[in-house]
């Protein structure tokens, strides 16, 4: 028994998935970069990746065991490779995990597409070391204490091999245990529901490049797709609306007198819930007295609907005027695709733009972005809480030059899990719900300090102030629901718009559902602008109005003015309605953990999903092949 326990196959396998079980606890139970730790009930999340994660190690030892029977050099040589390899992989695994951490994405060949060296923010690398140095420091002595352990037991342990029917039935048992943990999560639910948390690296590429296969021919029903999403069947660039004569009305538009341009103040607050900023529930305009005065002073939509989650997809979302992908991670590789963003407009038609942010741009990549969008980015560590932000907004609006029209978006933070506020508001509570209560107050106080900087300016009567989340979070109730209600569900997804200002409509509730996407044809059409663009929403005040829709990780939702769509590539038996409500339905005694989702209807929806799969596959195309636009 001894000499089986302390036999190099059996030592290899404690090796290994000893230290990716220590990555797992660092990845769980350290502090991530937000504040709090990865996930707000890190045990089953633990219990799940630590099952996946065996098959690759269960795999690599039944590799390694077979190789000790391997005759002379041939045994030591094939032995290292399997231990080099080994090695590798938990190297990858700790860049994965600080990934996951930072950005909450995993290590995809996309990501480092997106994030190649000359698109990469030059402050993320460093920041991922520096500012979380402990925890850096602690992947990179993990990997290396695992390649220190492989050397020893490789160079100096000196014990008899295993016999051959011990190493056979070991290696035996390692094979069927990876089988069994590699395919966990379609018969475990716990592990199906955190698949795309705990989904380990080697499988997300290899899904990458199923993807990339599966998705090389042009969609079959591509012109029916196109139909369901809107966009114009006779155009190579389906969503493209080119103006004529445009650098002549840009030019008009850049010679009128400064009061006939409006100002546009967007405030884009970091996972809002639409049931939370739903002000025909008294207990909510109680808590947010600021933004419900607003809204009832201006329009509001409570039923709009982000493109996606997470932030990077709902800030580009509202930007770009475009659905995120239907089945990649990052809204981000856009970099790699031609666009034509509204700030790209805004500044060419002769606005100021500025961007103030709470949370660190580097966290998400965003710093190139707000590069290309805006004259004015900040960020500044000293101002991560909403207020500061707040007083800080108030001195660059006074400062804005005074001959141009302003574009304006202020990003908090505070709202962003773990939803803690500065002990100087409130001593953080004990729950999630409650944190997310207490934060959303103390956003409301800081936006009251934005709106009366706006309202006392001199162009208090030339501004249309506009406040959306960029997405929602699901709470503790729906993220159990999770794998019935899919990756792109409205507790991801549903969010508000309130619109006030200058030519917006006073004390008006619109019930029918909308979309992210009709921001940026909406500015334009506020600011009397027309332009080129690629922007795949209406005008929200206008006459006719299209479908919602929201995608993310495959899954996709289909809203109509009753009846919300669900479907999932590659699973019919997903494929379910539920009513899309007009009426405060949930309970409202929990204003933050009561909305869990809408209610089943027993609809046959088999058409209707397979033209939804249609319409996704269409948008994966024209995403995948660069069609948004033309070269210029």
């Amino acid at each position: 028994m001894k000499n089986f326990l302390f036999s190099k196959p059996v030592l290899f396998i404690l090796i290994a998935f000893g230290i990716r079980f220590l990555q797992i606890l660092q990845l769980y139970f350290t502090e991530t970069p937000s504040g709090g730790s990865f996930i707000e009930r890190p045990v089953n999340g633990i219990i799940c990746a630590t099952i996946v994660n065996i098959a690759a190690f269960a795999f690599l030892g039944a590799l390694f065991s077979l190789a000790t029977l391997l005759k002379g050099k041939a045994a030591r040589w094939v032995c290292v490779l399997v231990a080099a390899l080994t090695w590798f992989h938990l190297v990858i695994c700790a860049i994965d995990d600080q990934i996951m951490r930072w950005m909450g994405q995993h290590l995809t060949m996309s990501f480092l597409s997106t994030y190649s060296v000359f698109r990469l923010d030059p402050t993320m690398a460093s920041n991922v070391a520096l500012d979380g140095l402990p925890n850096f420091l602690l992947s990179v002595f993990l990997v290396l204490l695992a390649g220190a352990l492989f050397f020893v037991m490789l160079a100096k342990l000196r014990q008899r091999p295993l016999s051959l029917w011990v190493t056979c039935v070991l290696a035996g048992v390692l094979v069927v245990i990876a089988v069994a943990s590699g395919n966990a999560h379609h018969y475990y639910k716990p592990c199906r529901i955190r698949w795309q948390t705990i989904e380990p690296t080697y499988l997300t590429i290899l899904d990458e490049y199923i993807y990339q296969r599966e998705h090389s021919v042009r969609p079959q029903r591509l012109e029916q797709g196109i139909s369901m999403l809107g966009g114009n069947l006779e155009s190579e660039y389906p969503f493209y609306h080119p103006v004529e004569n445009e650098d002549s009305l840009m030019e008009e538009f850049r010679n009128r007198p400064l009061d006939q341009k409006k100002d546009v103040i967007l405030l884009s607050l970091e996972s809002f819930r639409g049931w939370v900023g739903d002000f025909r529930i008294g207990q909510n305009c109680e808590r947010m007295p600021n933004l419900c005065a607003l809204g009832k002073a201006g329009t509001t939509f409570p039923y709009t609907y982000s493109v996606g989650y997470p932030s990077t997809e709902g800030m580009l979302g509202l930007q770009l005027g475009i659905w995120s992908h239907p089945s990649k991670v990052f809204l981000s590789s856009l970099m790699n695709t031609r666009t034509r963003s509204l700030p790209d407009i805004l500044g060419e038609a002769g606005y100021y733009r500025v961007v103030l942010t709470a949370a660190e741009p580097s966290f998400d990549n965003f710093t190139p972005w707000f590069s290309k969008w805006f004259d004015f980015a900040e960020y500044d560590p000293k101002r991560s809480a909403d207020i500061p932000l707040a007083e800080r907004f108030r001195e660059v609006y006074a400062a804005r030059p005074k001959d141009k029209p302003l574009y304006f978006e202020w990003i908090n933070f505070v709202t962003h899990t773990p939803f803690t506020v500065p002990k100087s508001y409130a001593e953080p509570a004990a729950t999630s719900d409650q944190r997310y209560a207490q934060a959303v107050a103390y956003l409301d106080s800081a936006i009251g300090i934005v709106l009366d900087a706006v309202r006392n300016g001199p162009r208090a009567n030339e501004t249309i102030i506009v406040v959306t989340g960029d997405h929602s979070i699901a709470n503790a109730k729906a993220q159990k629901k999770q794998d019935e209600l899919g990756e792109a569900n409205s507790t991801y997804t549903w969010t508000t718009f309130i619109w006030a200002g200058a030519g917006i409509p006073a004390d008006s509730l619109v019930l029918e559902p909308r979309s992210h996407v009709d921001y940026a044809p909406t500015i334009l059409s506020q600011l009397g602008l027309r332009a080129t663009n690629h922007f795949v929403g209406e005008n929200l005040f206008g006459e006719s109005h299209r479908r919602v829709f929201s995608f993310r990780h495959s899954d996709a939702v289909m809203r109509g003015d009753s009846v919300a769509v669900f479907a999932r590539a590659g699973n019919a038996s997903f494929s379910h309605a539920r009513r899309q409500s007009r009426a405060v339905d949930w309970d409202t005694t929990e204003t933050v953990g009561g909305f869990v989702a809408e209610e089943k209807c027993p609809l046959d929806v088999k058409v209707s999903a397979d033209s939804l799969l249609d319409a996704a596959d269409a948008w994966m195309w024209v995403l995948d092949q660069n069609l948004l636009m033309p070269e210029e």
